[in-house]
């Protein structure tokens, strides 16, 4: 494809697929983290593009009246982008949220270290938690499947379509739960074990009042919780990766709802 020969109406039909595409990279995990250059995502999303184009050259495609009437256009392949990138991200908030229980639970409550790909506070377990699911996201090729989805979306919904009414509060919810199952069977074997802990030095306290258990007790959760997190390693990863896995399932459902 000459990019540089379009005539107009083939030059809307590429700017339909630049921002659905650059709406997803920019946004999504691992490849659009903020330690990527800019100049380099720019040039990736521009690929895509490119190689993209063909699929939705002979498409139909509504004649937008207007400059507003275009940027709603583009607004809508915006928002199929952004929706893509966020089913990817709700694996990651599944796992800081489980990192984050599991970090109060020890007393690392307050303990917070920078996100360098957020640049937000997260807790130790979930920074830790974090950097294996984007090592475990490279080694599945979930970035594959990320741009295979932006690709069979245009085969899904044409540029300038998408029914808004389709997104109900159930599908929503759906999501929602499945994130919070998610965290919670990452974060179960690590909570049981806390808890019953927690049990014993308040019967010890009970049994042996002229034992100190809040010293005692401190670093013997955090002992107990690390030794238990290094344990759980190969749960967590098996998790993740069927995670990663059913990423394909989730793209191609969401978007034949639209």
């Amino acid at each position: 494809m000459d990019i540089f020969n379009l005539n107009y109406a083939e030059f809307e039909r590429f700017l339909f697929v630049f921002f659905r595409v650059g709406a997803l990279i920019l946004f999504v995990p691992v490849l659009g983290s903020r330690q990527i250059p800019r100049v380099l995502k720019v040039g990736f999303i521009f690929f895509i593009a490119i190689v993209t184009f063909p699929l939705v050259k002979n498409q139909p495609l509504p004649e937008p009246r207007g400059v507003f009437e275009l940027a709603v256009f583009l607004s809508m392949d915006v928002t199929i982008g952004l929706a893509i990138a966020y089913i990817a991200r709700l694996i990651f908030a599944a796992v800081q949220v489980a990192g984050t229980v599991v970090d109060f639970q020890m007393g690392f409550g307050v303990v917070n270290v920078i996100d360098p790909q957020t640049e937000a506070q997260v807790s130790v377990t979930a920074q830790f938690h974090n950097i294996l699911a984007v090592l475990i996201f490279l080694a599945t090729d979930a970035h594959h499947f990320i741009i295979q989805a932006i690709v069979e979306s245009f085969f899904i919904i044409n540029p300038a379509e998408i029914n808004f009414a389709s997104i109900t509060p159930e599908y929503m919810l759906h999501l929602f739960t499945g994130t919070f199952t998610t965290a919670v069977k990452i974060a179960a074997p690590i909570m049981a074990i806390l808890f019953f802990l927690s049990v014993g030095l308040g019967l010890v306290a009970r049994t042996v009042p002229q034992m100190n258990v809040f010293i005692v007790g401190f670093p013997l959760q955090i002992g107990v919780g690390l030794l238990m997190v290094g344990l759980s390693m190969s749960f967590f990863s098996i998790l993740v990766q069927n995670q990663m896995y059913e990423l394909p399932v989730k793209f191609i459902g969401f978007l034949r709802g639209l």
